[in-house]
């Protein structure tokens, strides 16, 4: 579950019902301080998530009986997600630009509920959205969920059709553009792959389904729906600075990157969402330049299923030994200034650089951003450098030293922009370990060493290589 999901650590469903009554009467006790509800009871389900939505978000919803009753924790952690890739993406941004500025979603089928713009809108004041639905029955609730929690003009909902584009939004008006969108796509592909589903649980399932065919049901099923949206997105592109959508099936996430590799899309996420025995994935793809680190966009501890999936790594640590922060700091510093033609800045986002001998952000850490329009760092670029500039200039011709960038100098445009961050670790190597220091028994009070790891990220480009290339370049100086 994400770290910032409220429900990480359960729900106390005691307390809940303190909160919002009509709970009290599907209450179970399990044990004398512990008490639950029947989850297999559709409307004790229903009467939860009106409950959290209620306590936790000031959101009042109506959820009719036959549509699907989104669980909150799960439709929370997908919001959370989007969170971090527009935080994410405007990375970069946040060094020049407002970061009050409007953030424009998409909802793929919000379903009656409308959950996820109610949501996001409650988490996010600066964010608007577009949704569309397909049913009519679900098209009324949704707008009426919308309009009791005043947020019309916030959450713009269109009627699609048989017919319609996936990404109806991005097609109503050709000239607007969007950060992201989102969906839950039917899961299954015929009642027959339902009924299958249902009997594959060795002890049946842990919930009741409440959801209609429409919402449950298309055909190819779920991966096939998001098929579609990839196909429509690759004449699309950049309107729309990152697609996702979540996934029932990790088959399902796995056949949606075999499409987008195979139409040549690199820039791709995936992630998974756990909710308690209930595990969904979610995948999401970008035509842009914007790179996303590891924490975002891989699953971490991947099975060997997963593991094949997912995206290159766009963060790589490498560890080092130094007597401080301060000084490995002034290392990096001196072999960024090193390098030609490239430029750097302490990085916005770790200003803890004024006393790098008391570490006050232990899991934070200093750093720099690191802005190149080509590779002048690697022993054939300076080869070729110095043989376009000629012999007879003189050895250290090749090398034009970098300087910091000016605080407040605009970002330039750049084919490649990294972070660097030297965090600090814990390592055990030899005698005893006092916080991340390396000492001995009854060693002399001389300067111990310490364990960092220099963390890079690629924030922008479309050239892999040149990443790579430059983290190579950087820890074998530093080193």
């Amino acid at each position: 579950m994400h770290i910032r999901n409220v429900y990480r650590d359960g729900i106390d469903f005691t307390q809940l019902s303190t909160a919002y009554l009509p709970l009290r009467k599907y209450l179970i006790e399990t044990s004398k301080s512990h008490k639950t509800i029947d989850f297999k009871d559709q409307a004790a389900q229903r009467c939860l998530t009106e409950a959290l939505l209620h306590r936790d978000f000031n959101l009042k919803i109506r959820l009719p009986p036959d549509r699907l009753c989104p669980p909150v924790p799960n439709r929370l952690n997908y919001v959370l997600w989007l969170q971090d890739i527009m935080s994410a993406s405007r990375y970069l941004e946040e060094h020049d630009h407002d970061l009050k500025s409007i953030i424009h979603g998409i909802d793929i089928g919000t379903g009656a509920s409308a959950i996820f713009p109610l949501l996001a809108c409650t988490l996010e004041k600066s964010w608007k959205f577009m949704v569309s639905e397909i049913d009519p029955y679900s098209f009324e609730n949704a707008s009426h969920n919308i309009s009791a929690n005043k947020l019309d003009d916030r959450i713009q909902i269109v009627r699609s059709n048989a017919t319609s584009p996936v990404l109806l939004p991005l097609y109503i008006d050709e000239d607007r553009r969007f950060d992201f969108s989102m969906c839950n796509p039917p899961f299954y592909s015929s009642l027959q792959d339902v009924a299958q589903s249902a009997e594959a649980k060795e002890n049946g399932p842990n919930a009741v389904c409440t959801g209609s065919e429409v919402e449950m049901i298309t055909s190819g099923g779920e991966s096939a729906f998001v098929g579609k949206m990839v196909i429509e997105s690759l004449s699309i592109r950049e309107r729309c600075r990152w697609y996702t959508s979540m996934l029932g099936k990790l088959s399902s996430a796995v056949e949606v990157i075999d499409i987008l590799k195979s139409n040549s899309i690199d820039n791709y996420l995936l992630t998974e969402f756990v909710q308690g025995q209930t595990r969904r994935w979610a995948v999401g793809w970008s035509y842009t330049d914007i790179r996303l680190p590891d924490s975002i966009s891989r699953i971490l501890n991947s099975n060997q299923t997963i593991s094949k999936c997912l995206p290159a790594h766009n963060t790589i640590q490498q560890p080092v030994l130094s007597v401080s922060k301060k000084s490995l700091y002034e290392t990096v510093s001196s072999v960024l200034s090193s390098i030609s033609h490239i430029q750097f800045y302490d990085d916005p986002h770790r200003r803890d650089t004024s006393d790098m001998e008391i570490d006050t952000e232990p899991r934070g850490g200093v750093g720099f951003l690191v802005f190149a329009q080509e590779d002048t760092w690697s022993r054939s670029a300076r080869r070729r450098q110095k043989r376009l500039l000629g012999d007879s200039a003189g050895p250290n011709l090749d090398v034009v030293s970098s300087v910091p960038a000016a605080s407040g100098e605009r970002v330039p445009c750049s084919r490649f922009a990294c972070s660097i961050h030297i965090r600090e670790s814990v390592v055990k190597k030899g005698g005893f370990l006092h916080g991340n220091a390396v000492t001995k028994r009854d060693s002399p009070a001389i300067p111990t060493s310490q364990s960092f790891t220099v963390e890079f990220t690629w924030r922008q480009g479309h050239d892999r290589g040149l990443f790579n290339s430059f983290c190579s370049h950087v820890s074998g100086k530093v080193q």
